[in-house]
């Protein structure tokens, strides 16, 4: 069996309070996003902010309903969410369950280790989709809220990039983790690749001769074909899910290959 059925039940359990209450957290900050737009959206639409701080919140386009839920929600909230969600998940079922362990006391048990580590990484995988389906909900709600304007397709596509960003960066954690067992080293590395390829996307084009670096970061293949007005980019949906499957296959080998603490 490719995935430990019983591992990937456990993961979920041990997953369902944290997806609950992140889904909830990010419905809370749309509907408030959402109520304030009608008496917020025309003052802060008159902001000219510097090119590269207007470029890190999404355009900061406040003067319409798809530029302020892009900055609001699409820059900011919605992919801080998403990603430590995934980092922090997979994080602590692995390298915390390592330190503690847990693990060992499981591979005692007539289960292979890569069984293991994709059922772990499954379990986060189907929490991070849950809590970009919860955004979409709750994103129809808030436009709905604020007045209409953006329609159910155009959510759905910021909703599924949300979710290959979070796949993507928990699968880096992943593979940081199965190198070596240290929650701290696995959440720390992935959070900072993942702040690191934010300010990348928004100020190395500002800069002759940076503008490539654009290209190594998540963020710009999560944000940058602007789904909330574009729709689904599938290119760029396509590298992502490629990022996410080669560090999954790197995480197994390395997981595979190490020595364990007892």
């Amino acid at each position: 069996m490719v995935v430990s059925r019983p591992i990937l039940m456990m993961a979920l359990r041990h997953r369902a309070m944290a997806t609950g209450l992140s889904g909830l957290a990010m419905v809370l900050v749309i509907l408030m996003t959402g109520a304030l737009y009608p008496s917020l959206g025309d003052t802060f639409g008159k902001l000219d902010l510097p090119e590269g701080v207007a470029e890190l919140l999404g355009g900061a386009d406040y003067g319409s309903l798809t530029g302020w839920m892009r900055s609001e929600i699409g820059a900011v909230y919605g992919p801080l969410v998403i990603a430590a969600a995934g980092i922090t998940g997979i994080s602590t079922l692995l390298a915390g369950e390592e330190e503690s362990g847990i693990l060992g006391l499981v591979l005692a048990h007539p289960v292979s280790r890569r069984a293991l580590l994709l059922a772990k990484a499954a379990g986060v995988a189907i929490s991070v989709v849950a809590i970009a389906m919860i955004t979409w909900l709750g994103l129809l709600t808030g436009v709905a809220i604020a007045g209409g304007g953006i329609g159910a397709g155009e959510l759905a596509a910021l909703a599924i990039h949300l979710a290959m960003f979070g796949l993507a960066c928990g699968a880096l954690a992943l593979a940081v983790a199965a190198g070596t067992g240290r929650r701290t080293i696995a959440t720390g590395a992935a959070a900072g690749v993942a702040v690191l390829g934010y300010l990348i996307n928004g100020f190395a084009p500002l800069v002759d001769g940076l503008a490539w670096t654009k290209y190594l970061s998540f963020f710009y293949y999560y944000a940058n074909g602007d789904p909330l007005s574009n729709g689904i980019n599938a290119g760029h949906l396509a590298v992502l899910a490629a990022a996410a499957l080669v560090l999954t296959a790197a995480a197994v080998l390395l997981f595979s290959r190490r020595d364990l603490r007892a």
